[in-house]
């Protein structure tokens, strides 16, 4: 994956990495490599922190020798990023009833295609970006599209289509 940041190609790992630095000069812990593996909450279901797994077990269970108990990070904010249906989250939406009090939809899933092009000098910006929302795809269809100018005269060019969308002949490759 591929973002366009000052007219740069760079991963998507150069990015979090990036904005890692910039939230921990906010002051925010980050622990990179540490699974949450359950939540902590106080004595009013107040959500305080994670545990961390336990390190160091064999694929039998057993503690080996470099075994390493896991830890509690507790904090005014606990924000889990665990990306799509996560467990975690999953569950404090079912503890807190979350999507009933919100009335909220259940998540969209979406199809992104993306290819990148070299274009002519002419038509190339680098750091331009270009975002649609619905268009190409027609008013019943949730998506949208994608242009970046990266360097070298390379673009990024995608469209995503949510999953849920009603016209059985539609064909997300041909309308990219």
């Amino acid at each position: 994956m591929n973002y366009c940041h000052n007219g740069n190609r760079k991963s998507l790992s150069q990015l979090v990495r990036w904005l890692g630095g910039k939230a921990e000069e906010l002051g925010v812990e980050i622990y990179p490599g540490f699974a949450a593996s359950e939540i902590l909450y106080d004595a009013d279901n107040k959500v305080i922190g994670i545990g961390t797994n336990d390190m160091g077990i064999a694929k039998d269970g057993s503690k080996k020798e470099n075994f390493q108990r896991g830890v509690e990070l507790r904090g005014r904010i606990t924000l889990l990023a665990e990306g799509c249906r996560g467990s975690l989250s999953e569950k404090l939406i079912k503890n807190f009833k979350l999507r009933e009090k919100s009335h909220a939809q259940h998540q969209t899933y979406a199809l992104g295609i993306k290819e990148v092009w070299e274009i002519d000098e002419g038509k190339h910006n680098p750091g331009e970006i270009l975002h649609t929302l619905g268009w190409p795809l027609d008013q019943k269809t949730y998506g949208g599209s994608f242009l970046y100018h990266m360097n070298d005269r390379q673009i990024a060019l995608g469209l995503v289509v949510a999953l849920n969308y009603h016209n059985p002949f539609l064909n997300p490759y041909e309308e990219f």
